[in-house]
């Protein structure tokens, strides 16, 4: 594998024309073709690139190079520049159906790309679903032992549970943790959000909340860095970077209780140099094999149900995966289209109230 020059969207902006990749493949697949894909970065991207993304360019006989996002805004300055260099981008729902109405995705060919066993739902003309994945509230066992903040209530009583906080920098999940933060069931968090009363409680919440934030995170892997290092005592982030944490052997807690259920896409940005392989790769992503093999390796959910069926999986693994049946009713899935069309809007407030300090 052979690392390059990274950019970032500041750098992109300045004019860094290289791409930082991991490029997976040999001289013999590298003249075949390449293709770009984003992702997280962190331990995630890790878990991908053992578990799919090698598996798919030795398949396809391609290179695939590797870069990380940190959400919207970084496809955007691509797209603002005419200088496009990702193929294959992983985002939000509501990242995906946001971008898809400022044009600014490529219609994916599902000629080439085979949707059995992806609910019908996750089937858009401009994004496909990819993973399902959780964020719970984890804790340090060293502060709180086995018994620590694991309602939205909890992580707002900064006198019983008194410590470093840290949420992710974006408005999604922060509204609806508002929301249940004030005891609201969650069957019933969008109905409430659904009224300028609620709306209003859920700005408030989060204005209270905001002073005692230590760190607003801006992805995955920083989360995870937080939390292994001990910089907070709670925090929301993903359930699957929490495992990885774990696995490092360090002594952190969480409970799928509250946990707010998203999904990642695939999409293709508008002028994307490789569009042909990026329709291959995304049929590649998408098969049972892969999709089962990175839950085991991660524990994400499957948006191919036949993913279950292929024997991947123990019993023991699936109880780790956020939606096996004994885990999937204790969590918020979260409305993508709650936050379409309003996201900008909603993420300007939300900026003025991050700046709060006590």
């Amino acid at each position: 594998m052979v690392k390059q020059t990274g950019i970032n969207r500041r750098g992109f902006l300045a004019g860094a024309s290289a791409v930082s990749a991991l490029v997976i493949g040999g001289p013999a697949i590298a003249q075949q073709g390449t293709v770009t894909f984003t992702s997280w970065g962190g331990a995630f991207q890790d878990a991908l690139r053992s578990s799919m993304l090698t598996p798919a360019g030795q398949a396809l006989g391609i290179a695939i190079r590797e870069d990380t996002t940190n959400g919207i805004q970084d496809v955007r300055a691509q797209i603002t520049a005419r200088r496009v260099v990702w193929d294959v981008t992983e985002q939000e729902l509501p990242t995906a159906e946001t971008l898809k109405r400022e044009n600014a995705l490529e219609p994916l060919d599902y000629s080439v790309i085979n949707t059995d066993g992806i609910p019908k739902e996750l089937v858009n003309s401009h994004y496909v679903g990819f993973v399902n994945f959780t964020k719970v509230i984890a804790w340090q066992a060293s502060t709180y032992g086995e018994n620590g903040p694991t309602t939205w209530a909890d992580f707002w009583d900064v006198k019983k549970f008194p410590g470093k906080r840290s949420l992710q920098q974006q408005v999604n999940y922060a509204l609806e943790a508002a929301t249940m933060a004030q005891g609201v069931a969650i069957a019933d968090v969008y109905k409430v959000l659904g009224t300028k009363e609620g709306m209003d409680k859920a700005w408030a919440k989060l204005e209270e909340i905001a002073p005692h934030i230590t760190v607003w995170y801006r992805g995955g892997s920083q989360s995870a860095q937080l939390l292994r290092d001990g910089e907070v005592d709670i925090i929301h982030m993903g359930h699957n970077r929490v495992e990885s944490v774990i696995g490092s052997g360090k002594k952190v807690n969480y409970k799928f209780d509250g946990g707010t259920m998203d999904i990642d896409a695939l999409m293709v940005p508008r002028g994307a140099p490789n569009k042909a392989n990026a329709m291959r790769l995304i049929n590649e992503l998408l098969k049972p094999e892969p999709q089962a093999r990175l839950a085991k390796t991660m524990p994400l959910g499957p948006v191919n149900t036949n993913a279950f069926k292929t024997g991947i999986l123990s019993e023991a693994d699936a109880l780790k995966v956020n939606t096996h049946p004994s885990n999937i009713g204790k969590q918020l899935l979260v409305d993508p289209n709650f936050y379409v069309g309003r996201l900008d809007v909603l993420t300007e407030r939300f900026e003025r109230i991050k700046q709060k300090r006590s």
